[in-house]
């Protein structure tokens, strides 16, 4: 695979699941774009990855709002000039039952998750429709395919990613492709906060899916939902 030239951005970039996916990105040879809200992260990131000699930018954003996401796809067309691959992938998570859990919350919850998909996919569209490997992956989760206790808001942001997905995978026929990965529990920050123990599956076993997705050799149909679970241990 080859992706020189190419420009990704890819969101919640500056740990977990969404660094894994920069430095796949990176060492095909995309210039990638780490978005998130911690500045001093994202540039540790975008450090590390110019280190391996990939072309990295380092853009402060909070997809929770329209102006951050607006500023965010113009620097990256003023310094690439270019957009092919959108990644969603920021995300946050409270474990709470329902009636514990505040608006400010469910707030955070929806409008980071999933109306910050509607944004940057909005606003991604115009430029990434000029690609010729146009691609957009939404990192969603089995907590989307599946009611989860005490985490009942994650999971409706989580099944709305889906959904999303599969009306602009529709919308965009033809020119661009659009996928929904959903992994079982990944061993991230985030996870080991909620339930208090490492899986075996890790973020780069989701960065691997996201390099075989936005390969421009992917045949793989558009709006597609993708599992992706730990792999099973080996039996001797």
């Amino acid at each position: 695979m080859n992706l020189t030239g190419q420009t990704a951005l890819v969101t919640g970039g500056s740990k977990g699941i969404g660094k894994a996916i920069c430095f796949a990105l990176a060492r095909e040879g995309a210039n990638v774009v780490i978005a998130a809200r911690d500045e001093s992260k994202i540039r540790e990131t975008m450090e590390e990855l110019k280190e391996r000699s990939g072309k990295a930018l380092a853009i402060q954003a909070d997809v929770r709002y329209e102006e951050d996401v607006k500023n965010l796809i113009s620097k990256i067309i003023k310094e690439f000039g270019r957009l092919d691959i959108l990644v969603n992938n920021a995300g946050v998570a409270y474990r709470k039952r329902l009636e514990e859990t505040t608006l400010k919350e469910y707030d955070e919850i929806m409008d980071t998750n999933l109306k910050g998909v509607y944004l940057c996919t909005k606003y991604a569209i115009a430029h990434i429709r000029n690609s010729n490997n146009g691609k957009i992956v939404n990192i969603s989760s089995g907590a989307g395919l599946h009611g989860i206790p005490e985490l009942s808001i994650y999971c409706a942001s989580k099944f709305g990613v889906i959904g999303i997905t599969q009306s602009i995978a529709s919308e965009l026929e033809g020119k661009i492709k659009v996928y929904v990965i959903c992994p079982g529990g990944v061993d991230t920050d985030m996870y080991r906060s909620l339930f208090g123990h490492k899986p075996q599956l890790k973020p780069e076993h989701i960065a691997k899916k996201v390099l075989e997705l936005v390969s421009p050799d992917s045949k793989v149909t558009s709006g597609k939902i993708i599992e992706v679970y730990a792999p099973p241990v080996p039996q001797f």
